[in-house]
This record gives structure tokens, sequence and C-alpha cells, in this order.
């Protein structure tokens, strides 16, 4: 009788078995010298395809633009695997001075290497970031 014995998915790879996937956020960041960043990031194993992030809400950069409008959000047709897009908003300071909404719904689409279409829906909170500014 013959023993079959699974083996170990590597490290950075996607379970034995399991399809590479696209896994695609967009993140808040302040750095240490109090920038706000949207970073796009694609988290997957896989690159994604037809990226589309829509804003509840509209913001604005710190040139007064507003970022809904910005094609990173409207019309990146390739995310690699493991990318990351920072964009700069603004300090953080500034984006509180002119009055930007501090919480916003962000809806994401795109599709995998199949066709596939993947969603997602995330709720940020800048409050969150202005507390942890205030205790440094």
């Amino acid at each position: 009788m013959t023993s079959t014995r699974s083996r170990p998915a590597p490290a950075d790879g996607p379970p034995a078995g399991a399809a590479a996937r696209p896994d695609v956020v967009l993140d808040v960041e302040v750095d240490g010298h109090g920038a706000l960043h949207f970073v796009l990031a694609n988290l997957g194993d896989a690159p994604a395809h037809a990226l589309r992030v829509a804003f509840s809400r509209s913001l604005r950069d710190l040139a007064g633009q507003r970022i809904n409008d910005n094609p990173l959000f409207g019309g990146l047709e390739f995310l690699p695997q493991g990318r990351r897009v920072p964009l700069l908003v603004d300090t953080l300071a500034g984006y509180l001075r002119r009055r930007q909404p501090l919480r916003f719904e962000v809806r994401l689409a795109w599709q995998d290497d199949a066709g596939r279409v993947h969603k997602r829906r995330l709720t940020h909170d800048l409050a969150a970031w202005t507390q942890l500014r205030q205790a440094l």
C-alpha cells in the first residue's frame, strides 16, 4: 500500500493546490515627518488588472486637486504582486487644517489573470492617526 504525503506550501507562495490570486488594498500611512500617504498595494501572489478605486467622499490633496480623480485610482491597468504605490496626500496637519474628511469608505475592484472580478470595501478613520501623532 502506497501512502501519499502532502508537502507544505513554500513560504512565499500560495498553499499547495491553491491558485495564486491578487489581493488589493488601499492603506493609509503617516510617516515620521507627518506626511500623509494613501498606498495602493497588491498583497497577493499574482498580478491585479483593471484596478478601480472609488472613494465615498470627495478628498483633496495639498494642491487642492481631487484625489478621487487621480489616474492611479481610475485607470491603473496592471499592479504586480508585492507592489506598493504611495500617493502623497498632504501632511496630516495640513489635511486637518483644510478640514478634509477623516472618515471615508474606499471601494476597490480588480481582476485576476483569469478575468475574475474581485471587490473589497474598506473604511478608514484618520482620527486614529491624529491621536497617534499627538501621543508621539
